[in-house]
């Protein structure tokens, strides 16, 4: 078969794998990595589909005959797929010491055409084939739960499953295939590769440092509260201490219209009372630590994982995990959003240092600078913050400018360091000048460019915005803030309204409307990759504020949406520009490869991960810097499809992932 102009034989392939109590997938104690290295593990059998050939199956009495099949297509180009190619894969790998050439994945390619739809093959068989009923993915694998050896009739059995599986993938494949931009199919393949062949090592050392530490400020934040951990921990235990302080208890809704405390660490209301009472500081943060974990959890994963894999860290990402095509986190490892080294603090960032280079190599990365506020700058023509972009100057501290009316140009010139062209500073110079201002203008940048409003930027600044400590400010503060960003972005408040008037032509299924470097077809916006906005079973529903748009990936049997999700110009503002920084960087990643397997072969140096906003690459020390050079200038230049969009890097290469 071809794929991306280079033949391969395609290998359609589905393991059938022991579960039962204890043992499953399913277990929030388990991920991939664990399951297939629990010594527990065992292959009922496999079946294998050889380009259109009839299906295999491999009962586990025959594995050594599957392993014969494998060495004999060691020969040729192959393409694995499956349906979760990444379970398969990871099994192939570290079972079989069997790699494809090329990853393909039925499920990757249903998130990416049905955005926001249940991804399992048995909805995706429903939804390509909803006439036709033989086409539907069997229930027999429940028969072989618990059952560690099976008996010869349940082998058959679950033969016959397994076959059904790998026909309806293969099927699947043949109708979502053609649809398929090219880049994307790529992009599939290199997610599902970082994630079976890994190259990064861990330092277990510096884990377990995170971890020591994370457990010690546990235990200290509990202290400082002055109340147990049972209180802290328990909803309505920590219901009636704030009812005995004499505070009413903040409520939401449930369903059923019910009034109902609003206490969990999301809950819209419970942020606005913390941010209300910021002399309980020490109790909010012992209730933090004492519901969520999350960073202890994830390092004690990233030793487990590191046991179990001998010391490397495979990279779960989720394609078309967000809406908007962005990569989400797996594994319970959520590899999206490691905290930063912070300047000056040697302990932060572990979990980001603790993912090393192998002997010989670096770890190189580079990273956009605030790629979303410039494309929400260009596809609202904001010149303004364009020309600032262009020119190398202070976004954030310009908004503070406005904000605390202050000069803009003197104070740049108090903060500038010496350069070469330029070695003189001011008389008063001082590079933290107006520090705290500008980081009020950086969170008004970054996050009053979609709508947020005066509450939720008050809520926000006082209980910690984009990882910075509280900002205290009253809400009569974050009000003029919100206003002073509005008239002084009044370009982006006007493309708010322009998405708000392109719902309704989005509703009727108007074509032949072009959006900046947007098509809108039918209901969906489609993107300069190919791929779509989509908004489906999108309706104007009445509510208490008279009438609404919301949508909804799927629908009840009576018709009404099963999950309501609003849609207005600000929320269509951020899903545009999220969607095309996601195309931004993946377009650059595509390019980067292309020179890495061009420039030294992709088993030399090759892309290891993606965030939102950055890319790293693994490769030889000797050519980190030529590599790092390459991508700077690649990431530097703008897409064809906007090649007026201002675009800067920064990065660099050590033996850590420290960027």
């Amino acid at each position: 078969m071809q794929i991306l102009n280079k033949d391969y034989t395609l290998v359609t392939l589905d393991f059938e794998t022991f579960y039962g109590k204890g043992y499953s997938l399913s277990r929030q104690d388990t991920n991939t990595i664990s399951y297939v290295a629990d010594e527990r593990f065992k292959v009922h059998g496999v079946g294998v589909k050889i380009d259109d050939e009839p299906v295999q199956w491999f009962p586990h009495s025959d594995l050594d005959e599957f392993r014969e099949l494998l060495d004999e297509l060691r020969t040729e180009p192959t393409a694995l797929l499956c349906h979760n190619t990444a379970f398969d894969a990871y099994i192939l790998h570290h079972h079989f010491d069997w790699h494809p050439d090329f990853y393909l994945d039925t499920m990757s390619m249903s998130r990416g055409m049905f955005v926001g739809a249940p991804a399992n093959l048995k909805a995706l068989s429903k939804r390509l084939w909803p006439a036709e009923s033989e086409k539907r993915k069997g229930e027999e694998l429940a028969l072989t739960q618990n059952i560690y050896d099976l008996p010869a009739s349940l082998e058959e059995v679950l033969g016959r499953y397994c076959e059904q599986d790998v026909t309806l993938c293969y099927e699947a494949f043949k109708v979502m295939f053609p649809y398929f931009p090219d880049d994307e199919v790529y992009l599939i393949h290199a997610n599902i590769r970082m994630f079976a062949e890994p190259w990064f090592d861990v330092d277990t050392q510096l884990i377990q440092e995170e971890i020591d530490e994370q457990v010690t400020t546990k235990r200290e934040k509990f202290k400082a509260s002055g109340l147990p951990k049972a209180v802290l921990s328990s909803n309505q235990q920590f219901g009636i201490f704030l009812e005995t302080q004499g505070f009413d208890l903040p409520s939401k809704e449930n369903p059923k219209g019910e009034l109902i405390p609003a206490l969990g660490q999301k809950d819209w209301p419970y942020l606005k009372f913390i941010a209300a009472h910021p002399e309980l500081k020490h109790v909010w943060e012992g209730r933090k630590y004492a519901k969520s974990a999350i960073q202890e959890s994830r390092a004690r994963w990233f030793l487990a994982v590191a046991e179990h894999t001998g010391g490397q860290m495979p990279v779960p990402l989720n394609y078309y995990g967000a809406h908007t095509g962005r990569y989400s986190g797996g594994e319970k490892l959520n590899l999206q959003n490691l905290p930063r080294l912070i300047k000056g603090d040697p302990y932060s960032g572990r979990l980001r240092r603790g993912l090393c280079a192998p002997s010989g190599t670096q770890v190189i990365v580079s990273d956009l600078s605030n790629i979303e506020a410039r494309v929400l700058a260009y596809v609202a023509g904001q010149e303004y913050l364009l020309d600032m972009y262009r020119e190398g100057g202070d976004p954030y501290l310009f908004m503070a400018s406005k904000i605390y009316d202050f000069d803009y140009a003197e104070t740049m010139e108090i903060r500038r360091e010496p350069t070469k062209e330029r070695p003189d500073v001011h008389p008063n110079h001082d590079p933290d000048f107006r520090k705290p201002q500008r980081n009020v203008g950086k969170v008004a940048v970054l996050g009053l460019g979609f709508g947020m409003g005066a509450n939720k930027f008050w809520v926000t600044m006082n209980t910690g915005p984009m990882g910075m400590k509280p900002i205290d400010m009253s809400f009569d503060q974050a009000a003029v803030i919100v206003d002073t960003y509005r008239e002084t972005n009044y370009a982006v408040v006007d493309y708010w309204r322009k998405c708000d008037a392109m719902i309704p032509d989005m509703l009727q299924g108007t074509e032949g409307i072009t959006f900046g470097p947007l098509d809108l077809i039918q209901t969906n916006l489609v993107m300069p990759n190919g791929m779509a906005l989509q908004y489906p079973n999108l309706r104007v529903v009445p509510d208490a504020q008279g009438v609404s748009f919301q949508y909804s990936p799927e629908l009840k049997e009576n018709g009404e949406l099963k999950t309501r999700k609003y849609l207005w110009g600000g929320t269509l503002t951020e899903n545009i520009v999220q969607a095309l920084a996601r195309i931004v960087i993946t377009e650059q990643m595509i390019k980067i490869e292309k020179y890495l397997d061009e420039t030294y072969g992709l088993d030399v140096a090759r892309t290891v991960h993606m965030v939102h906003d950055e890319l790293i690459v693994i490769g030889p020390t000797r050519y980190a810097q030529n590599i790092y050079d390459k991508m700077a200038e690649i990431m530097s230049t703008p897409p064809q499809w906007a090649p007026d969009l201002p675009l800067e890097c920064e990065g660099g290469f050590a033996q850590n992932y420290i960027k």
